[in-house]
């Protein structure tokens, strides 16, 4: 043990350990049994150092808008690390595994079994100056509040979600069509050949050879309005919505010149059945679920740990 303590990594995980107690010591002790929980204190240096961070990692200053975003988050990864403390999730193999690889490398020749250096590294107080380690407990105390009570949604619930989200499952009217290209010097042979299909009726397949070459096929399957926007632009995605079916009509122009349109189907917007997205629902429906036990369980730490928070942005928004 003198050995591991000359060492200079030795003397800079302890001088490190030692500075941040010194910035942030009441918020790595364990609350004793019985004792009022500890108030969380972000003074005026500590949020003017969230300020600094955000402005060197986005290269703008921060707003107020941004400040309280900031706060918030440092108040919820304080109280999740505390909570993780309670729970004794410090205690948790990844966390002594980190431990044991840091006391590794301080005493690299040594044969130290794994029991010893984890013990060296608790006397050496790492599991509760670490950074990783603090990170490490917030990650894991945010997936089991989100995660605690879990269930999958019961068939009721799940019918009821997709009623009240069926506007995002919805599939977009789908439009299925021959086109005829012809470019801008060529106008006049599109309004020629149409006269001429109104009067012979031409089979889509053939008068599609009648064109010019086109960077799109000549006959389109299943096409939604987004997808026309993106082949022929918003002017000639407007025109087929309200085309006739089984008709030629056009020329409708394009960026690209003009073209001649026959509607073969048309498929109305509609929601699958539910059993059709059950799997999509049931993921979105859980994940939402964990988003709201993650902020019950924040609102409940809020309500037990007071906050000293030196930011005017903050108390403005939290009058």
């Amino acid at each position: 043990m003198q050995t591991l303590l000359r060492s200079p990594l030795a003397h800079f995980l302890i001088g490190g350990t030692l500075l941040y107690a010194l910035v942030h010591g009441p918020l790595l002790v364990r609350q004793a049994e019985g004792a009022a929980p500890a108030p969380v204190i972000l003074d005026a240096g500590d949020v003017e150092q969230l300020l600094r961070d955000h402005a060197r990692d986005n290269g703008v200053d921060p707003s107020p808008d941004d400040e309280v975003a900031l706060v918030e988050r440092a108040i919820d990864e304080e109280l999740l690390y505390r909570e993780a403390l309670t729970r004794g999730l410090d205690r948790d193999r990844s966390v002594r595994n980190w431990l044991v690889e840091q006391m590794r490398a301080l005493a690299p020749d040594e044969d130290i079994d794994d029991d010893q250096l984890y013990e060296r590294a608790l006397a050496l107080g790492l599991d509760r100056s670490d950074l990783v380690v603090r990170r490490l407990l917030i990650q894991k105390m945010r997936l089991l509040a989100a995660r605690q009570h879990e269930r999958p949604p019961s068939d009721d619930e799940l019918a009821a979600y997709h009623t009240a989200h069926a506007a995002d499952y919805a599939i977009a009217e789908r439009v299925t069509f021959w086109q005829v290209f012809f470019s801008n010097a060529n106008a006049q042979l599109a309004h020629d050949l149409l006269v001429e299909l109104r009067r012979t009726h031409g089979e889509p397949a053939t008068v599609a050879k009648r064109g010019e070459t086109f960077a799109a096929p000549p006959y389109l399957r299943a096409q939604s309005a987004a997808d026309l926007r993106r082949r022929f632009g918003d002017q000639f995605a407007a025109h087929i919505a309200a085309l006739p079916i089984a008709e030629w009509s056009g020329p409708i122009a394009s960026p690209y010149g003009w073209h001649l349109v026959w509607i073969e189907e048309r498929a109305a917007s509609h929601v699958p059945a539910l059993n059709l997205v059950r799997g999509q629902l049931s993921e979105r429906w859980l994940a939402e679920q964990r988003v709201l036990r993650l902020e019950d369980t924040l609102r409940s730490l809020r309500r037990r740990y007071p906050l000293q928070i030196e930011s005017a942005a903050w108390q403005q928004r939290n009058q």
